[in-house]
């Protein structure tokens, strides 16, 4: 029989039992693999893959599943029933168009850090974004981990990978003088409360569309975020918030329960959706996007996104001095880090300002 060697070096040894040659090797989980067969040139080669896996640092109990059987497995198990459907849908898109076709053909064994490594350079060169690249990398990332849960995979090759970071832009706002333009030019549309709740709440759009009348308490000045409105793969679906922090109570200023109270008074209504279409359905957020869009030209305002009036609400708020805490929990972020970095273009003026009321303090010295 030959030799034994260390567990980690595996062995070759030829079975009484069988009369077959065997290799055997220890894995980091304490579990034994064997490869068995008539030549003994065939187990050695086996023991040298499986040597060269262990040093790489990844290796999986069952080395012939597929990585794009394994990522249906994870979209199936793991992200339709934690996740969001929204996100889920993203996570789909990112691994069918662009993980699987350059990925999947590897076993879940074979993929290394340079083969991700390489894919994010094939991608950018190919013109995708850094921020898209960054949310494949994460999805890349996640579905790895989980495979190290299950113990398919001892280390995660995503875990040594750099990703690429996108450069960071501060949100475009408008101004004060900006948003009461905006604000003037649509007065007389239907979707009047939906612009005034987004530049004086913060909200997303799908939180406002999801608004509910018992979600609004005008009598006290304030609305709870409960639903969303989301718009996947063409239809509309109602959801919960996107985190335990996005479910929040918002104070609402006078001129918003204003605007709200003639809204109610319009429509007559004091229960289901706060904004629907003519025939009672959701809205769209793709219809409201495209008003939007519309309504900016039409005002001659500069081109932004719908989200940018949750950027321009946070702006104006910090501007005047409102505590970040305060902004941070309007807005539902899950950390006041989270706010003070997005906003971080805007904290130079506001220490400015500090600065000077310290000197008022002091005088001159």
């Amino acid at each position: 029989m030959t030799k034994r060697r260390a567990n980690r070096e595996g062995s070759i040894f030829k079975e009484s039992s069988t009369g077959l040659w065997c290799a055997e090797i220890s894995l980091p989980n304490g579990k034994r693999k064997k490869k068995r067969s008539k030549r003994q040139q065939v187990v050695k080669e086996w023991l040298l893959e499986q040597r060269t896996a262990l040093r790489k640092g990844i290796f999986l109990a069952d080395d012939k599943i597929l990585f794009s059987d394994y990522l249906d497995r994870f979209l199936t198990d793991i992200a339709t029933p934690s996740l969001r459907p929204k996100t889920v849908d993203a996570y789909r898109w990112l691994i069918e168009s662009h993980i699987k076709p350059n990925l999947g053909h590897h076993t879940l064994s074979q993929i290394r850090p340079d083969h991700l490594q390489n894919l994010y350079t094939k991608k950018l060169d190919e013109g995708l974004s850094k921020r898209t690249v960054q949310h494949m990398h994460a999805v890349i990332r996640r579905s790895l981990n989980q495979a190290l849960k299950w113990e398919l995979i001892v280390r995660n090759p995503a875990s040594v990978v750099t990703a690429p970071t996108p450069d960071k832009k501060p949100p475009k706002t408008f101004t004060s003088d900006q948003a009461k333009q905006f604000l003037e030019s649509v007065e007389d549309h239907r979707w009047y409360p939906i612009y005034v709740l987004a530049i004086t709440t913060g909200m997303r759009q799908g939180e406002i569309l999801g608004l509910h009348w018992e979600d609004v308490d005008l009598a006290k000045g304030n609305l709870a975020v409960r639903h969303t409105i989301q718009l996947l793969q063409g239809r509309i679906i109602e959801g919960e918030p996107k985190s335990a922090g996005s479910r929040r109570t918002i104070a609402l200023p006078e001129y918003t329960v204003a605007v709200l109270l003639l809204h109610q008074e319009k429509t007559g209504k004091d229960e289901g959706l706060l904004f629907t279409t003519s025939s009672g359905r959701p809205v769209s957020p793709r219809n409201l996007t495209r008003h939007f869009h519309l309504a900016l030209d039409k005002a001659g305002l500069p081109k932004i996104r719908f989200h940018d009036l949750r950027h321009t609400a946070a702006t104006l708020l910090l501007k005047e001095n409102v505590h970040p805490k305060i902004v941070q929990e309007m807005l539902g972020h899950s950390t006041i880090a989270l706010t003070l970095d997005t906003y971080s273009h805007i904290l130079p003026d506001i220490q400015q300002e500090a600065a000077d009321k310290m000197d008022k303090i002091f005088g001159e010295v």
